[in-house]
């Protein structure tokens, strides 16, 4: 391993709750790119698109040094395995884990707790879709009746903010959108997943970033901490411009 290593804050312990870090990967210069693993050097060389390439090559490295600085393991030593569904998880610590990525942004959140998380970033670039078409394939009747009496931005924006929420949850649960966009009705609070109880957080920790983390517990404390991973590899805190909450519990639809 290279000599670069995140400056971690005195906070951010394995167990110790939540927390989400936010990272720009235009914005850093990472150095440290020997830590993949045989079986992601292969997945590598799959990429031909070099932006595509340099960004998992990267976030997969970053992912490492984090675990790995967490954990007090070298990078490369961290040991991955795939639950039932398919969900990454480590083979040899509690700790649970989950990462999303849109455009140039990755978000990885760690929890003592099975956790998901889904971004969705804007910007000039951004692909323009079909949201009531995509709401009336994967949502239930309700949401799309609800989005169907917005009009732009906020048909945008609040599809954005349902989506983002049923994906954090989904990944929570283990099984991603396998399990059912529609099995979440998110304006009853209501599931049909699992016997489980899921604590849902949305905010915008970034002006163009959208952020939902899915946690499954009964514990009231969702997130304790948002950071933000600076040029010098620095993680910083940073306070979302607003947060809100909902609680799912195992109710049959």
């Amino acid at each position: 391993m290279h000599n670069n290593r995140l400056m971690l804050p005195d906070s951010w312990s394995p167990l110790s709750g939540s927390k989400i870090l936010l990272c720009n990967m235009t914005k850093l210069n990472l150095s440290f790119t020997d830590n993949l693993s045989g079986e992601e050097q292969a997945r590598l060389q799959t990429i031909s698109h070099p932006t595509q390439a340099k960004f998992y090559q990267q976030s997969r490295c970053l992912l490492r040094t984090l675990l790995g600085q967490l954990l007090h393991q070298p990078p490369a030593e961290i040991c991955f395995s795939t639950a039932s569904h398919g969900k990454p998880q480590l083979t040899q610590h509690p700790l649970q884990f989950n990462i999303s990525h849109s455009q140039n942004w990755l978000a990885v959140v760690t929890s003592p707790y099975p956790v998901g998380i889904d971004i969705e970033c804007y910007s000039q670039a951004s692909r323009k879709r079909s949201w009531l078409a995509l709401a009336k394939r994967f949502f239930t009747a309700g949401e799309y009746q609800y989005l169907s009496s917005l009009s732009d931005p906020d048909l945008r924006d609040k599809f954005t903010r349902l989506w983002t929420q049923k994906e954090a949850v989904l990944k929570a649960h283990g099984d991603g959108l396998n399990a059912g966009l529609d099995k979440l009705d998110l304006l009853s609070q209501q599931h049909c997943l699992d016997t489980q109880t899921y604590r849902l957080e949305y905010c915008a920790p970034q002006p163009e970033l959208q952020c939902a983390v899915g946690i499954q517990t009964t514990d009231s404390v969702i997130v304790d901490y948002y950071y933000i991973l600076n040029e010098r590899l620095e993680i910083q805190p940073v306070q979302p411009p607003y947060i809100s909450h909902l609680t799912l519990r195992p109710d049959s639809l």
